[in-house]
């Protein structure tokens, strides 16, 4: 914590604390650009401290770090430039119990690399480490799974794993293939987020708009899915933990939509087909299935089955299956616009919304729990307002409060649209309810003024309505343009009209 004297800022807690808020602080300043930026580094560490670290953790070949992904070696590179800053000061971290049982993951790998590291270190920049440093680094490094390729899989695991998984069939309501190759991806990632949640330390993901902007549903989801996990190992997920897993889920749930066909038309520059064809191949999903024609045969095909077309040289396509025009030249613009709807035609869970614009939120939503506001104070009177609702309808638990303002800490939950959707833990919640405040004036939330405000609560009991419940709220508020027309109805008759239409 940082307090203030009345004549200086003071920085108290012991030097574990200290340590694990500096490296917070320094990760969480850095964005994508910035990640292999030493002059970025340099900001905060001396210039020799910085390349020392770099050249083991980036640039040497060194075993233990062969398979490890890049966010996770520049995670250890900050705790450990830290801790050798604070050991160069005469700061040392002084773990309490060297003998806690529960710490038996720091024998093995996690220790001898904390000990080449440090004898490195103490060669290069003449610095003295202790007995509690090492500990303290072989904790770190075991944490972001730098040692045996057992440490924390334990028979346990493996029935935690499986639940998770069998809680996002349920959501989805499919089954996953390459169920077992899914299990072992968890069974190596988990235990390593939950011991780095447990300690207070942090990994970026440096996809995490990308995930959170192409596919918020399947985020809202994982982040649903996982909720279980909070309580069972005392943990607060984050944004970025939560990304991981639902990139893991994505690609298990790639393999279940893919059967549905992608059907190319061509209009002229036949000399390019292969090219094109070849490139689409590259860009999608391996088991993407390709069905090929010219637009002057196009009237032919039988569209059963097919998922997307793409049209080659075509601005648009007069067809009931999602189309995209793409250029010949195939260029970024193109793969961008191709991979967007390949993803809205094919990954997001398919449903009977083709025809029924909102049918679940139809069925759920409640004139009373709709609300018109020309304005708001801000961010947090908006949660508290829509929480007071709730509570006073008797659909939420006493803990409901607390845990949506601590996943607003953790994460941001607002669209680029302008809407919010803030959720809490389903043990919080007693029964369904979707209450919406919608905003004349927009209220400032984090870096987006958002103008309406969409609260859903879902208990565990009915988790399988809870996909496309979440699809349609995130279908009424996915674009401005919908966002926009819904704040100028001014009227709740005309909004449910709009919802029921």
């Amino acid at each position: 914590g940082i307090e203030s004297n009345g004549y200086e800022l003071q920085f108290n807690g012991n030097e574990e604390q200290r340590q694990t808020a500096v490296t917070t602080f320094v990760v969480t300043g850095a964005d994508e650009k910035r990640l292999s930026s030493s002059q970025y580094l340099e900001q905060f560490f001396e210039p020799n401290v910085v390349k020392v670290l770099r050249n083991y953790f980036v640039e040497n070949q060194i075993e233990w770090f062969e398979n490890v992904p890049a966010y996770y070696r520049f995670a250890l590179q900050i705790i450990t430039l830290v801790q050798t800053t604070r050991a160069a000061l005469g700061y040392h971290v002084q773990i309490r119990n060297l003998q806690d049982p529960d710490d038996d993951y720091l024998s093995g790998d996690s220790t001898s690399v904390a000990a080449h590291l440090f004898k490195t270190l103490s060669q290069l920049l003449n610095i003295t480490f202790t007995k509690w440093d090492l500990d303290w680094l072989a904790r770190n490094l075991s944490a972001y799974r730098i040692g045996p390729i057992s440490n924390g899989i334990i028979p346990e695991w493996r029935a935690t794993v499986k639940e998770l998984i069998a809680r996002m069939e349920s959501l989805q309501e499919i089954k996953l293939p390459g169920r077992k190759l899914l299990q072992q991806r968890l069974m190596f990632h988990l235990p390593a987020m939950v011991l780095r949640l447990q300690k207070g330390l942090i990994v970026r993901n440096p996809l995490l708009g990308d995930i959170k902007a192409q596919y918020p549903e399947l985020f809202g989801m994982t982040w649903y899915t996982m909720s279980f996990l909070e309580d069972r190992f005392h943990i607060e997920l984050n944004d970025d933990e939560v990304s991981f897993v639902t990139i893991y889920f994505h690609i298990a749930i790639n393999q279940v939509v893919t059967s549905r066909s992608v059907l190319i038309v061509f209009n002229q520059h036949g000399q390019l087909r292969d090219y094109v064809k070849s490139q689409i191949r590259m860009l999608l999903p391996r088991n993407t299935k390709y069905l090929t024609t010219s637009l002057g045969n196009f009237h032919r095909i039988d569209l059963t089955g097919i998922g997307l077309i793409i049209g080659v040289n075509l601005k648009s396509l007069i067809t009931p299956v999602p189309f995209v025009g793409i250029s010949p030249l195939f260029d970024s613009n193109d793969q961008t616009k191709l991979m967007q709807a390949y993803a809205n035609a094919l990954i997001k869970p398919q449903s009977s919304q083709e025809t029924i614009h909102f049918p679940v939120l139809q069925q759920n939503v409640d004139a009373h729990l709709i609300f018109w506001k020309d304005k708001i104070a801000d961010k947090q009177a908006a949660l508290d307002f829509l929480v007071s609702q709730l509570e006073a309808m008797g659909k939420v638990k006493p803990e409901f409060r607390s845990s949506i303002f601590r996943r607003e800490r953790l994460g941001s939950t607002e669209l680029d649209s302008g809407a919010a959707l803030p959720h809490a833990a389903p043990t919080s919640v007693r029964s369904l309810g979707v209450v919406f405040l919608i905003l004349q004036k927009p209220v400032h939330w984090n870096s987006v003024p958002v103008s309406i405000v969409v609260l859903a609560c879902v208990p565990d009991a009915q988790v399988k309505i809870y996909r496309d419940l979440v699809m349609d709220i995130y279908r009424l508020v996915q674009t401005k343009q919908m966002v926009q027309m819904i704040v100028g109805l001014h009227s709740t008759d005309q909004f449910l009209k709009l919802i029921n239409q």
